[in-house]
C-alpha cells in the first residue's frame, strides 16, 4: 500500500501510518524546510527504508499522477487561498479508486468547555481574522464535502470527530491549546493583551472547577478518485 501525507510536519502521523501498515510505504510532502529536516531525522531512526520526505507545496507537488492508494491531508486546507486547487492536486496523485481523507478545523465550533469560558469567543474571532487576512478559511470544516466535490473526488463521506477530556485525559488538550498562538495574535494586533489576560484567568478557573471538561471537534471528509 502506498500512502502520501500532504503537510506531513514532524512526521508523527507518518509514523502512525507505518505502524498500522507494516508492509506499506509512506511519502510525506512538507513545505517547511525545518520540518523536512526534522522529520527525515526522526523517521530514519525507526523506519529507514519505508518512507520518503519530499520538499514541496500541496498546490504543485511535482509528483507523478496515479501513484498513491491513499492520501492524508490534516489541518492544511484552512491555511490555503485555493483549497479546491489543493484537492485537485491530491486527486491527481491518487490511483484510480484511491481515497483521500481531509481533516480540518471550524473555529466557530472549536473548543467547548464545562463550565463555559465565554472569553474563548474573542480568541477565536481574533484567530479567524488573522487567518482570513492571510487568505485562509478557519471555518472550512463545514465546507469540506463541497470542497472535495469541486476538487473532483466522489463517494464523499463526512464526519465530525469529537475528543472529550473525560475519556482521553487533559494532557492532549493542554498541549494543543498552548499560549503560542494567542501571544502571536497579541503581537500581530488581532487580540488585546487585556483580553488574553482575562482569558487566561477564566481558563485557569475552569480547570480548577470540580467536574470540568473540555470538548474539541475536528471535521473529516473522505473522497474517492473515479476508476
Amino acid at each position: 500500500m502506498s500512502v502520501i501525507e500532504l503537510g506531513s510536519g514532524p512526521g508523527f502521523v507518518m509514523e502512525k501510518v507505518m505502524q498500522a501498515f507494516p508492509n506499506g510505504r509512506v511519502t510525506g510532502l512538507e513545505i517547511d524546510p525545518l520540518l523536512v529536516d526534522y522529520s527525515r531525522n526522526y523517521l530514519t531512526q525507526k523506519h529507514s527504508d519505508r518512507f520518503e520526505i519530499v520538499a514541496g507545496s500541496i498546490m504543485e507537488t511535482g509528483l507523478p499522477s496515479d501513484s498513491y492508494d491513499f492520501a492524508i491531508t490534516r489541518l492544511v486546507l484552512e491555511h490555503l487561498p485555493d483549497p479546491v486547487g489543493a484537492v485537485r492536486e491530491v486527486a491527481r496523485l491518487l490511483k484510480p479508486g484511491g481515497r483521500a481523507v481531509f481533516i480540518d478545523n471550524d473555529f466557530e465550533m472549536h473548543i467547548m468547555t464545562t463550565p463555559h469560558v465565554p472569553e474563548l469567543r474573542e480568541l477565536y474571532d481574533a484567530y479567524c481574522a488573522a487567518r482570513y487576512a492571510e487568505g485562509g478559511n478557519p471555518k472550512i470544516g463545514r465546507e469540506l464535502p463541497t470542497v472535495l466535490k469541486q476538487g473532483g473526488l466522489g463517494k464523499i463521506d463526512f464526519e465530525v470527530i469529537g475528543a472529550h477530556s473525560e475519556l482521553l485525559g487533559y494532557e492532549m488538550f493542554l498541549k494543543s491549546e498552548g499560549v503560542g498562538i494567542p501571544v502571536q495574535l497579541v503581537r500581530d494586533g488581532y487580540l488585546s493583551s487585556k483580553a488574553l489576560g482575562k482569558l487566561s484567568v477564566a481558563w485557569r478557573n475552569m480547570l480548577n472547577t470540580e467536574g470540568h471538561s473540555i470538548l474539541r471537534q475536528l471535521y473529516m471528509a473522505v473522497g474517492e478518485k473515479s476508476v
